[in-house]
């Protein structure tokens, strides 16, 4: 777990970033990613080059081995990058997103979540 702080779920900084774009669908915009900050059992933080409206719904759309994952969710919370995030565009902008059906996105990130991390039965 990343912070020590009264989050709901532990949140966990992937070791390596995804292989393939992770794209969000906001309305008929397609806006791909810049970097994913962490993930939790919940939901996704990433780096976007512009801001969304809080609550905003979305789709995340990742392409992996084959396989294409559309995951429904809404835009909680939106600030302007900071030096801390994962890399991205310094002008980028950091989303948390709950995501409603979260475990088909951990499964794909399986292998680039940290060693430390709880198992998905726990999750």
């Amino acid at each position: 777990m990343e912070r020590n702080d009264k989050r709901r779920q532990a949140r966990y900084r992937l070791v390596h970033q995804p292989t393939a774009p992770v794209v969000v669908i906001h309305g008929d915009e397609r806006l791909t990613a810049t970097a994913v900050n962490d993930v939790s059992s919940s939901g996704i933080s990433l780096c976007l080059a512009r801001a969304l409206a809080v609550p905003s719904p979305v789709a995340i759309e990742f392409h992996s081995d084959g396989l294409t994952l559309d995951i429904n969710g809404v835009v909680a919370w939106c600030r302007e990058h900071r030096p801390s995030d994962e890399e991205g565009a310094d002008e980028s902008f950091v989303l948390g997103i709950e995501l409603f059906s979260p475990m088909l996105l951990l499964s794909a990130f399986r292998d680039a979540l940290p060693k430390d991390a709880e198992t998905f039965e726990d999750l």
